[in-house]
């Protein structure tokens, strides 16, 4: 009877296929294949008996496994049963080589006659322990040894806490089985796969040139947000894609999931960039309607994801596109009006979209003929239209950028071209006039630099009238010793000439006399050559110098331009009194520098020094002593002068101009600014050197002369 039994269950999976009573042949079976969705048993729990080709289950429940496992709680609660199948093989299929394509959610394993045929996963009540496994059509071999019944017996587990579970947008078959050819199921899944996923790579390509080239478009011009969104939303595209197709291919079921999240992640992202586009574009404030289809895209997506029944595929097809378009739309007609070209584009490529998907979905519920490839065209066709719409949107604008440019640039060649006679009228006109300035310019260039000669030869002149009065003062002294000893020698004389005329001669008055006389003689010679040689310095300081170095005592030089400076200061006002301080290092020796400039430096920055303390001696009384300290020193590098006053200081505001040409702070008539400047110059482009200050208003200041170390004389 039993057999009976399979053969009419065996009639019947075939019936629809081959509409022939008989067994189906192997011809038929290469064909199309048979579903295999009736007959099956199932029982919660495991038993190893179960799997046994002449184990009884006619107490057992009959089922269709090929359902969403979403229909079958009884699967779900039991998360561990036993599924069994009787069928009756002709002796047509022995020994071909056939294949068991299965759909699955959960974890199986797949048994023939009691032996061991495939596993798909690993099948275990313990949640931690199972491991799904999405087979989505992969074909299994089976090869049938003998004919007649034959019994497949599955081991399914999916426990209540696998991760399939945790969002109602996921639906697979529970599980469903087909058998078919081997040979020609391969290729067919081949095929479908190697083109799903060409299809899926030419999308992640497409898009990631996209999202690539509009974030370049964003690095290079910030200010357009707009290539931002646009960038963002195709990268989001591409990657999501780019998941889907994983999704396709055998997976483990927590892997699938993850992916899935991802993809759901990326898919709300891409919808929210897609809309942030269009604002960006059109210029359009972020109001009410916007925040409102902003919820409207969130809440569609929940739907999405956790009830996916509501409103079927036809809602999750069209719900969210459905907003976008809608959205885009409006506000892409309400700027047409204001003629922004830019808004077709965007209307273009969600009506476009909207149509292949609508076209989609006749292909898909069998109102319009269609076969994988057009199918396949329509959705991607689809998918795409937007992101592409939204590159061509903004191509349009910088071509139409580009067009302005030229248009604008042919306006201002034509208007060159009609100004260039008058720029030549004009130019000429200039001309004239700058021959004529320039006259100008060069007869007050030629009166100023003769007043700057004048005034340098002032300041000259001023400095060697200082000179001047303290040489006077200093050649008074050895004068007055001469005239003197000439006095006393002239009565010495007169006294051994009376000395001589007695007849009782005294010799010792004589030789005394003479004593004296020649001592005098002496005295004179000495004081008579100081003289000379305070007028030979001033001859040498009053001469034009000849401009080269020579060795010179600085120390010597220092000090000779100190008391100079201080007796031609003395010579102006006698009340004047000044401590002097000197310090020189004695191992410095002669150097190599112009001496007739380097004493003009001293002798200028020694006086200003006296005028300091000078001036705050008039302002002070009671215990300040006036003190100008002059030192020098010799270190491995260079050679410093320093010359120190504790006189009223230097302001901070005049510091950084105190060097600069006929900048004084003296009063009208006593100065003319260009000592310190010609100090400067002197030191720095004449020796090489550096001249610095250190001042404290009302405490004191000091002008530090630094000179190259390698100029010394050993």
């Amino acid at each position: 009877m039993r057999p009976v039994v399979l053969l009419l269950l065996l009639f019947f999976y075939f019936d629809a296929f081959a509409q022939k009573s008989e067994a189906v042949h192997l011809d038929d079976l290469m064909q199309q294949g048979i579903l295999l969705d009736k007959g099956w048993k199932w029982h919660a729990g495991e038993n190893p008996d179960w799997i046994e080709a002449d184990f009884d289950d006619g107490s057992w429940e009959t089922i269709d496994p090929a359902k969403n496992i979403a229909d079958l709680p009884q699967i779900q609660q039991a998360e561990m049963v036993c599924l069994r199948l009787r069928v009756w093989i002709d002796s047509s299929l022995v020994g071909k080589a056939l294949a068991l394509q299965i759909w699955q959610g959960g974890a199986s394993e797949i048994y023939v006659n009691g032996g061991f045929i495939q596993q798909a996963g690993h099948v275990s009540k313990i949640s931690r322990e199972e491991r799904t496994y999405l087979t989505n059509g992969y074909p299994y071999s089976v090869i049938f040894s003998k004919p007649g019944e034959q019994v497949i017996a599955v081991r399914y587990s999916f426990t209540q806490s696998n991760a399939l579970m945790r969002s109602r947008a996921l639906s697979f078959p529970c599980f469903r089985v087909e058998l078919a050819q081997l040979d020609k199921t391969v290729k067919n899944y081949l095929d479908d796969k190697g083109f799903a996923a060409f299809l899926s790579y030419f999308k992640f390509g497409v898009l990631l040139f996209l999202g690539l080239l509009h974030l370049f478009f964003f690095v290079s011009y910030r200010k357009q947000n707009v290539n931002l969104f646009i960038s963002l939303y195709a990268l989001c595209q591409a990657c999501a894609y780019y998941l889907d197709h994983g999704n396709s291919l055998p997976i483990d079921g927590s892997t699938f999931y993850l992916n899935f999240l991802f993809f759901f992640i990326l898919s709300v992202l891409s919808g929210i960039f897609s809309l942030l586009i269009v604002y960006s574009y059109l210029r359009l404030p972020k109001d009410a309607m916007f925040r409102l289809m902003f919820v409207l895209i969130l809440l569609s997506y929940s739907i999405w994801l956790y009830a996916p029944y509501f409103g079927g595929y036809f809602y999750n097809m069209f719900g969210i596109a459905g907003i976008l378009a809608f959205e885009a739309i409006r506000v892409s007609i309400k700027t047409i009006r204001k003629n922004n070209s830019g808004a077709k584009y965007i209307i273009a490529g969600w009506l476009v979209s909207i149509i292949f998907m609508a076209i989609t979905y006749f292909m898909i519920f069998d109102f319009l003929p269609s076969n994988k490839y057009s199918l396949a065209l329509c959705i991607n066709l689809g998918l795409l239209s937007v992101p592409i719409c939204y590159s061509l949107m903004l191509a349009g604008d910088y071509a139409r950028i580009s067009r302005s440019l030229v248009s604008k640039l042919i306006e201002v060649e034509t208007l060159s071209a009609e100004k260039q006679q008058l720029l030549a009228i004009q130019n000429e006109t200039l001309e004239k006039q700058v021959k004529e300035r320039t006259a100008e310019l060069n007869q007050s260039l030629i009166e100023l630099k003769s007043t700057q000669t004048q005034l340098i030869q002032s300041e000259k002149l001023a400095s060697l009238g200082e000179l001047t009065a303290g040489i006077a003062h200093e050649i008074q002294n050895p004068l007055n010793f001469v005239n003197n000893f000439s006095e006393i020698s002239v009565e010495l004389a007169q006294e051994l000439g009376e000395e001589v005329k007695k007849s009782d001669l005294d010799k010792d008055v004589v030789h005394g006399l003479v004593g004296d006389l020649s001592q005098n003689q002496i005295k004179i010679n000495h004081h008579g050559k100081r003289a000379a040689s305070i007028v030979t310095g001033m001859l040498q300081h009053a001469r034009a110098g000849t401009g080269k170095k020579e060795p010179a005592d600085l120390n010597a030089l220092a000090d000779e331009y100190l008391r100079l400076a201080y007796h031609g200061l003395r010579a102006k006002d006698p009340n004047f009194n000044t401590k002097m301080i000197t310090d020189f290092d004695p191992a410095i020796g002669k150097v190599d520098v112009i001496p007739q400039d380097m004493g003009r430096v001293l002798l200028n920055l020694i006086n200003n020094a006296f005028y300091a303390v000078h001036q705050r001696e008039l302002q002070l009384s009671g215990s300040y002593v006036p003190t100008v300290t002059v030192s020098t020193q010799q270190t491995d590098n260079q050679i410093i002068i320093k010359i120190k006053d504790n006189g009223t200081g230097i302001p901070d505001s005049v510091k950084a101009k105190m060097f600069q040409p006929f900048f004084t702070t003296k009063p009208t008539g006593q100065g003319t600014g260009l000592g310190l400047s010609l100090a400067y110059d002197i030191v720095v482009k004449g020796h090489g050197g550096t001249l610095e200050v250190e001042s404290a208003e009302g405490v004191g200041t000091t002008f530090i002369i630094q000179l190259p170390n390698q100029q010394q004389i050993i």
